[in-house]
């Protein structure tokens, strides 16, 4: 294989691999979260209103 070859198919499994596992690690990523957020929902009791942060003066 000559060295022409060689980064020929490393550029092109490249545009090929760097998206997919972008989208792979975004969707692991929104998984874990929403997974994170639904626990802390879960944990806070009924019946008690989530309290807001106090907005920053403008």
């Amino acid at each position: 294989m000559t060295p022409e070859e060689f980064f020929m198919y490393l550029i092109i499994a490249l545009v090929i691999v760097t998206p997919i596992g972008a989208r792979l690690y975004r969707r692991l990523t929104l998984n874990r979260t929403t997974q994170m957020l639904r626990e802390q929902l879960n944990q806070s009791q009924p019946g008690q209103s989530a309290t807001r942060p106090p907005e920053p003066p403008r």
